[in-house]
């Protein structure tokens, strides 16, 4: 038991990644919710042994996306069709040609910004300390 006398967790060693994949598979068939596996390196299949589905995080930078999409829109036609009003180019007042490089670089920032909150809120960090690894091996 640890000092605090609050078991957190259990944890084991395995000789070989073999060993440790077999493992995974026994603990998810044994219907365990909420248990990890680290490895120096990754294994082939692990997330398959663990029973992981998708990620969402491609949910959520689709809706970055999206969003940054719509908010390019809305930026170029209120400001170049309700407020000035300006021909570029000889085109009309909302054309997509001269507005094509705001709604690209729009849409790719709040995706990247989508996608890296998520990563962390999913990840649940930053953590600096996990009450896992505080132990002697």
């Amino acid at each position: 038991m640890p000092k605090e006398g609050k078991l957190f967790g259990v944890a084991a060693e395995f000789k070989s990644a073999k060993a440790l994949y077999h493992a995974a598979e026994k603990f998810r068939d044994a219907g365990y919710i909420r248990w990890d596996v680290y490895s120096p390196f990754p294994i082939h299949g692990m997330d398959d042994a663990m029973g992981l589905g998708r990620s969402k995080l491609s949910f959520f930078s689709l809706c970055g996306g999206i969003t940054g999409l719509i908010s390019a829109f809305v930026l170029v036609y209120v400001t170049g069709y309700l407020d000035y009003p300006t021909v570029v180019q000889g085109k009309p007042l909302f054309a997509f040609e001269p507005s094509f490089p705001v709604f690209f670089e729009l849409t790719i920032l709040f995706t990247a910004f989508a996608t890296i909150g998520s990563l962390l809120v999913l990840n649940m960090l930053p953590r600096l300390n996990h009450p896992m690894f505080n132990w002697d091996r």
